[in-house]
């Protein structure tokens, strides 16, 4: 079973923007996409984000799943361990950990959630992670 990879950069505005900007750089191919996480965290780090870091040792092996919509329907799974990880955070009373760049898309402040409100904002998250991964 693969070892399910985490990526970690300081949760920045400009560290997201950064990183978007090397995605999409990959998805151009106009950089190589990196082949290990020691060559992932370099090529972050070069890109100027900050606090990069990946779960796991440096040579492990880095995928990138590209899906052509119009060839097949493809849904990228979270493993069951980064599932399990994401209900151990659930607390009640405590803001869902989003990240900083969701702050510049909605106005309002942040709900403290129940338990259960927890565990379903989990689950819609990770669903709509699932049919519509980023794009």
């Amino acid at each position: 079973m693969q070892t399910p990879m985490k990526v970690n950069f300081n949760d920045e505005q400009r560290n997201w923007g950064l990183w978007g900007q090397l995605v999409e750089l990959w998805v151009r191919e106009l950089q190589p996409r990196p082949e290990t996480a020691a060559a992932l965290v370099e090529q972050m780090t070069d890109h100027g984000i900050k606090g990069a870091s990946v779960d796991g040792p440096p040579d492990l092996k880095v995928a990138f799943y590209p899906s052509d919509p119009d060839d097949s329907l493809g849904f990228m799974l979270p493993t069951r361990s980064m599932l399990k990880q994401a209900r151990n955070t659930v607390s009640a009373g405590e803001f869902y950990p989003l990240p900083v760049f969701y702050d510049t898309a909605y106005t309002g402040s942040r709900k403290a959630f129940s338990v259960d409100e927890d565990m379903l904002f989990i689950a819609c998250r990770v669903g709509e992670y699932v049919i519509n991964p980023g794009l």
